[in-house]
């Protein structure tokens, strides 16, 4: 068992090794809302205790993941 586990990540690894890199940000854009305009590095966010601003322009060139953790 363990070693169909190592074999399948080996071939995901391999796999992802084909995988075109990314030529810039014009394919991951995206229209979210139609009454926001310019890019995240545009903009920023607090920090959770509200103490400080952080600007997105300091992830320029680096992959981003924002996670909306809102509740209702």
């Amino acid at each position: 068992m363990a070693r169909l586990l190592q074999a399948s990540c080996l071939l995901s690894l391999l796999l992802a090794g084909f995988l075109p890199q990314s030529r810039g940000q014009d394919k991951s854009k995206m229209d979210c809302h139609g009454g926001v305009s310019g890019t995240i590095y545009e903009y920023g966010a607090l920090t959770i205790d509200g103490e400080e601003y952080i600007p997105f322009k300091q992830y320029t060139g680096k992959y981003v993941l924002f996670v909306n953790v809102a509740s209702y």
